[in-house]
């Protein structure tokens, strides 16, 4: 294959892992969702929508009793900006303080290596979207997560 004939982007494909109830777009709980790069395991009533993918992230809605939040995941990411909360959540990730940015309220949260994801609300976010963030694990790059129900996943474009 000639290099012109080679497109170097990449993208993401969400796949449903073996769940009844899974399209390749949305997921129920109870299951696990592994996005890029967080993994969620899902209660029952909460959700998952899929709404992008790019180079090293992708973005979901995630809803449930404590609301709706809109997601971004990164398994390639740098520290998130901001001032780090003193508590962690409970996989031991660091909890970033929230902030407003382009109108929303946004909690990040990190790994302290590449996996990083951004919480989203018109909303400041209150003790039940923090609660359900504090669930959140993250994976990094090149990770493989285990047990997952959706996942999105990479793939190398071609012309």
């Amino acid at each position: 294959m000639s290099r012109a004939r080679f497109s170097a982007g990449f993208f993401v494909t969400f796949v449903a892992l073996g769940a009844a109830a899974a399209s390749a777009a949305d997921l129920e709980g109870p299951a696990r969702f592994c996005g890029y790069s967080p993994i969620i395991d899902l209660l029952p009533g909460e959700q998952v929508v899929t709404t992008g993918g790019g180079i090293h992230g992708g973005t979901f809605r995630w809803s449930g009793e404590f609301g709706e939040l809109d997601v971004s995941g990164i398994g390639w990411a740098s520290r998130p900006p901001g001032e780090a909360a003193r508590v962690r959540t409970s996989h031991n990730h660091v909890r970033f303080r929230q902030r407003q940015q382009d109108g929303r309220y946004v909690v990040a949260i990190w790994n302290g290596e590449h996996g990083a994801a951004y919480f989203r609300s018109v909303s400041p976010l209150g003790d039940e979207q923090l609660a359900a963030i504090d669930r959140v694990d993250l994976y990094n790059e090149g990770e493989e997560p285990e047990g997952c129900d959706l996942r999105t996943i990479f793939a190398w474009g071609y012309d």
